[in-house]
């Protein structure tokens, strides 16, 4: 049998580089076509300085989730998968979460992150942050992209609306597990739309 001339398998290897990144983005694209839209409460996790490069750092508020108490806790660093339910306020909330991926409705893959710190007062009194049946939970997301042209705009604007009473919504579409994040929101007006006006003002 004669060997296999290596400018093949270089050349399987650049098609297997290749294939990853048009497979994601191809997914990406998928997800916005077809992704039922969710609402979640986000805040700037340092409201101070929100953007780094090209994108802006987001955290969705809710952190915690209640816990089955027919099922074992997960472990600090397990993937888990939570349903997301609409609420009253018309925003979506973590429901029940599970350890085997769902097999319908809309849900998200969180890490777990442990029970919630306990704080410690006066003489040393241990108190519970939070109830003891919830965990801590970390989200598949943290980063909005945007163009350099409202990265600054961008900045201002999510560190302003992040030290208000009011909510900065973010609006995300998730299908299978998989989730994009397409728009922020405040007072019912899009950041989108606010920062395309600010810019074309500027350039007059």
């Amino acid at each position: 049998m004669k060997p296999v001339p290596s400018f093949l398998f270089f050349g399987a290897a650049c098609i297997a580089q290749w294939a990853v990144p048009f497979a994601s983005i191809r997914m990406h694209e998928e997800v916005i076509e077809r992704g039922a839209l969710v609402r979640l409460a986000v805040t700037a996790p340092d409201p101070y300085d929100p953007l780094r490069g090209r994108y802006l750092r987001l955290r969705p508020l809710e952190v915690e989730v209640e816990l089955d108490p027919a099922v074992a806790s997960p472990d600090s660093g397990q993937k888990v998968w939570a349903q997301l339910e609409r609420g009253s306020d018309g925003l979506h909330h973590l429901g029940k979460i599970t350890k085997q991926k769902p097999d319908h409705g809309d849900y998200v893959p969180l890490t777990t992150l442990g029970v919630p710190h306990a704080k410690i007062g006066p003489g040393g009194v241990v108190h519970p942050a939070t109830d003891a049946s919830k965990v801590r939970v970390e989200w598949p997301f943290d980063r909005f992209f945007v163009s350099e042209k409202i990265a600054p705009e961008a900045d201002v604007w999510l560190r302003e609306n992040s030290r208000e009473e009011k909510t900065v919504v973010a609006e995300l579409r998730v299908l299978n597990g998989e989730s994009v994040l397409t728009n922020l929101e405040f007072d019912g007006l899009s950041f989108r739309e606010v920062l395309k006006k600010s810019v074309q003002k500027i350039e007059k």
